[in-house]
Formats: structure tokens, C-alpha cells, sequence
């Protein structure tokens, strides 16, 4: 299994957490004193090796687990879907030759398996391995196999300290758990079995890589692929009282799955298919949420909360990849000066915050709407009372919707020179090829720094690239925005009006070259 990235914050840790005082048992002024220090100290040894042995387990079910998700996406891809079908190209990319895999889909080849021979899927020794990063097969008999995903099929991108030589032939070692995949193409691998006329191709078109919309088998009627999340320092991310009386931590872009991270978790389970038929076609069926205590009854398939448990431990051991060398310390401590300026009442760098650089607080896009990013991902519904979320989502969240306060949380800055492109839907920026040194992909950091840093973006709008019949007899022309089409409700009525993908955040805009050239090298060695 693959190693991942060891930080300076391992050693904030140590030092923090009092691992750093398990040397003074010599200290201590007579024998039984000894005895106690030295117990005290095996007690600390006994709760590191614990947890590492629970990371381990969770970085297993990170890379391996579906959680019975082959069911949902055999039932998604079958007439028995009706008019949510959609065949999935599982097998379109796996039986793609290794060599072209990456470049045709994005995806990050299994470095345990090799190229088939005779052509086709990889050979693997593992059983349920594919030949991809995050794909499992499992078999149903006859030389047949239901398809699911785990959670690193999105999240495992390449590190980028470490970058592979050649994309489609990557070691462990130029693999990063939960940077993000950037070049994945969701969008192409859930259009690949559609017919040429279907027109939700254009809808997955549009998707940019590296993004998906986790309401797309779940419909909400928007619109709305968000990037696909870096998870890292969550040991330093905030904690709030969301209602419930618990201090958890926020997730999601909008703050949806704000119940901490195990309960986020289980809610991506249950999006890419754990349970489906046992807990969650009943509550489609009844219209109303899925019932996390019901699929927990009712499906052995279900994560347990000891395996939640050593999930969210092993997304809690990742820190962010640090840019190597040393900065230019002058233009270094004037960007700290203008960070602080103009960038900290959000993206807080004092005390525990340094290590994430964000207050992770939802900023309602209606407070300040020259600075308001693209509506449509925050529009979703999923997560309100009485819908199919509902459960995954706290009291404060249902209640900032209930008073229009719709917004975007201020994203951690950590690892921010390793994840350009930027913004909510990979809208603003570029993306370093995925061979890129440590320079290539700063130097992609910088230009989308600079893109953000300014008023003079041109605008991005997903339009469509011909006329489109209407069952009126009339049509709409070539160059329609696409939420004209896939932002409806069932009425008719149009969901999400906000057409421009990359506006909003100007801030930093009117600063000077010289300031923002200084912002951006205090942020590359965040």
C-alpha cells in the first residue's frame, strides 16, 4: 500500500499532543515514581500503535471498500432505473489499453497490476482489482462483474513532491490518498454507454476534470459539479456547535455535511451506493430521508462505526504536501503583511488556524454579491428538511437555508499551491500537466493566483453547441446557457439562473503587483 506524505505538522502533533515528553521518565526522583512514568509511557506507546493500526485499516477501506455500491450502480445502469438509467462506463475504461487510460479518462492505473497480453482489463493478483485506482469488480458468475467505487477512485490523485514519470505507469509513491484527482473525467466516464442523442452528454461535457456532481444520481434538479475535495490537517479544522449540542467539524463546499466527518462519510456512501435497496429506495419510494439508524438495521452491507471510526483516523493522519526549498524571505514576510490585510478575516493564519488557513464559516453569497462566486452548487436541496440528505445535514445548516443564507464555506489554503485550479468548480485557473515537477506545478500555481487576483477573467459560460428540439415544436439555439436545460425543477421552472462559472472573489484584485507577487510566495510554502 502506498506511503504517503509526512509534514512539519507530524512534529506539531508530537509536540502538541505531549509525545515529546515520553522521554522524561528519567526524571523522575525514586523507583516507584519510575515504575509510574514508565506505565504512563507504555500507556502512550500502546494508544500511538493503536491508532496506527486503525489509520492502516482506514487507509485500506479508503482504497478498497464499496460498501455493496456494485449493487446500485448494476440496478443504475439497467431498465429497471426507468428514466434515471445510466450505464456507467466502468468497463469502457477499464478495457481501455493501460497505456492510453489515463489520457483517455483521467483515472490513475493500479501500479499492483500490470497490461493484459491478450488486451483488456489489466492482469491484477488481486481478485476485485480492475487495473484502476479506486475501481473494484466483484463477481456475480459466468466470467461476470457488478462494478463499484471506493472513496479514492476520486480523491487519490498524484503527488505532486513526487510526480510520476509516466501518468499511466505510477508507482505508490507518486500517489497522494486525498489530494484529489484533477484530471479525473468524471463527466466522459458517466456519458460513455449513452447514445449519441441522449442529451445529458452535453451535461457531462461540460463537467471540467476534476470535478463531479454528487447530486447527479441523487437528482436535485441543479446543475452543479463542485471540485473534488483535498482532504488534509484535519486535526486543526475548526470545530462548531451545529445545533446538536456536539462540537463537529464542516464539510462540503456549502457546509452541507456539517455533522463531523463520520457523518459525512456515510452520507458519500450512501451516494456512490452502499445499501441502496435496503435503506434508500425505500425513502425515494416514500419521498422522504434516508433513515441512517434504518440502514444500519437493515443492511449488513452498511459501514460499521468501528470502521467510520478508522476512516475518519486515517484522513486525519494526511497533511498537506509542502512545497520544498526555501522562500524569498523578504517577499515572503511582506505577503504574510498582506495576507493579513486583506486575506486572514477568512482565511485565519493564527494559532491552531495557521495549519489550515481558513474559519471555515459559510459566507452568504447575498452579503456581499460583487464578491459572490457562481450560486448554482449552493442552490442544491438534497440536505433540507424532509429531503434525501436531510439526516447528514445539522440544524444550523437547515436553518441558514430557511433564511436564504446560501453560501460558499472560506475553503482551507493549506496545500494551495499543489491544487490549482481554483474556486468551487475548477472554474479559475490552469492545471500543471500530471508529469509536472515541483516548479511546473508552482509556476501553474502562480498564473492561477494571478487569474484570481483579478476583475479581468473572461467569463465562462456552459452553452449549447447546437440547436436543441423542444417537445413544443420550437427549440432552443446554439449558444443557449446549458442551465436552460438541466437546472428544472419538475415544473419546468428554472432553478439556477447563474450562468457565469468563474465570478466572484475579487478580492486581492486592486492590490499591486508588488503585493500580490509577495501574497502569492507566502502562500506557495503554506
Amino acid at each position: 500500500m502506498q506511503k504517503r506524505n509526512v509534514s512539519k505538522y507530524v512534529l506539531a502533533l508530537l509536540t502538541l499532543g505531549g509525545v515529546g515528553s515520553w522521554g522524561c521518565a528519567a526524571d523522575a526522583g525514586g523507583p516507584d515514581d519510575a515504575v509510574g512514568a514508565n506505565a504512563e509511557e507504555l500507556g502512550h506507546w500502546s494508544a500511538w500503535r493503536e491508532r496506527q493500526e486503525s489509520n492502516a485499516r482506514g487507509e485500506e477501506l479508503w482504497f478498497d471498500a464499496t460498501f455493496g455500491g456494485e449493487k446500485f450502480f448494476a440496478w443504475l445502469g439497467s431498465p429497471a432505473a426507468g428514466d434515471r438509467q445510466l450505464p456507467v462506463g466502468f468497463e469502457a475504461v477499464m478495457n481501455t489499453p493501460r497505456a492510453q487510460r489515463f489520457d483517455t479518462w483521467g483515472v490513475i492505473n493500479d501500479p499492483d497490476c500490470e497490461a493484459n497480453p491478450a488486451g483488456g482489463m489489466d492482469v491484477c493478483d488481486d481478485p476485485q482489482a480492475t487495473g484502476v485506482v479506486g475501481m473494484r469488480r466483484t463477481p456475480i458468475g459466468g466470467g461476470a462483474y457488478l462494478y463499484g467505487i471506493t472513496c479514492a477512485s476520486c480523491h487519490a490523485g498524484f503527488d505532486p513532491n513526487r510526480p510520476p514519470a509516466d501518468p499511466n505507469e505510477p508507482s505508490w509513491d507518486n500517489i497522494h490518498p486525498t489530494i484529489g484527482n484533477m484530471y479525473l473525467k468524471t463527466g466522459a466516464i458517466f456519458a460513455a454507454n449513452l447514445p449519441p442523442t441522449d442529451l445529458r452528454r452535453l451535461m457531462f461535457a461540460s463537467w471540467p476534470e476534476g470535478t463531479v456532481d454528487t447530486t447527479a444520481l441523487f437528482n436535485d434538479g441543479i446543475m452543479n459539479p463542485g471540485a473534488v475535495t483535498a482532504f488534509w490537517n484535519h486535526d486543526f479544522r475548526p470545530r462548531f456547535d451545529n445545533g446538536t449540542g456536539e462540537m463537529d467539524m464542516r464539510n462540503g463546499q456549502g457546509g452541507e455535511d456539517d455533522l463531523g466527518g463520520d457523518v459525512a462519510a456515510l452520507r458519500v456512501y450512501t451516494n456512490i451506493g452502499a445499501c441502496f435497496q435496503e435503506c434508500v429506495v425505500p425513502a425515494m419510494a416514500a419521498d422522504r430521508p434516508i433513515s441512517i439508524d434504518e440502514c444500519r438495521a437493515t443492511c449488513a452491507d452498511f459501514p460499521t462505526e468501528a470502521e467510520i471510526g478508522d476512516l475518519v483516523n486515517f484522513l486525519a493522519s494526511v497533511y498537506a504536501p509542502q512545497y520544498a526549498g526555501r522562500p524569498n524571505w523578504l517577499k515572503y514576510g511582506r505577503g504574510r503583511q498582506v495576507f493579513q490585510r486583506n486575506c486572514a478575516s477568512c482565511h485565519d493564519n493564527t494559532g491552531w488556524q495557521h495549519f489550515v488557513l481558513s474559519n471555515d464559516e459559510v459566507n452568504p453569497l447575498a452579503d456581499d454579491p460583487v464578491n459572490a462566486t457562481n450560486a448554482c452548487r449552493v442552490l442544491t436541496s438534497n440536505w433540507e428538511e424532509g429531503n434525501i440528505w436531510a439526516e447528514f445535514s445539522s440544524p444550523l445548516y437547515k436553518q441558514r437555508i430557511a433564511d436564504g443564507d446560501r453560501g460558499y464555506r472560506s475553503m482551507p489554503l493549506v496545500g494551495i499551491w499543489s491544487t490549482s485550479p481554483f474556486m468551487h468548480n475548477n472554474s479559475i485557473g490552469v492545471r500543471a500537466p500530471a508529469d509536472a515537477t515541483q516548479a511546473e506545478r508552482a509556476a501553474a500555481f502562480e498564473a492561477s493566483m494571478n487569474e484570481l487576483l483579478s476583475t479581468e477573467r473572461v467569463p465562462q459560460v456552459h452553452v449549447t453547441p447546437m440547436d436543441i428540439p423542444l417537445g413544443d415544436g420550437s427549440s432552443l439555439p446554439a449558444g443557449t446557457p446549458l442551465h436552460y436545460l438541466f437546472s428544472r425543477a419538475p415544473d419546468g421552472s428554472l432553478l439556477c439562473d447563474d450562468f457565469v462559472e468563474n465570478r466572484g472573489h475579487y478580492f486581492g484584485a486592486d492590490l499591486s503587483h508588488r503585493d500580490k507577487s509577495a501574497l502569492i510566495e507566502y502562500l506557495k510554502f503554506q
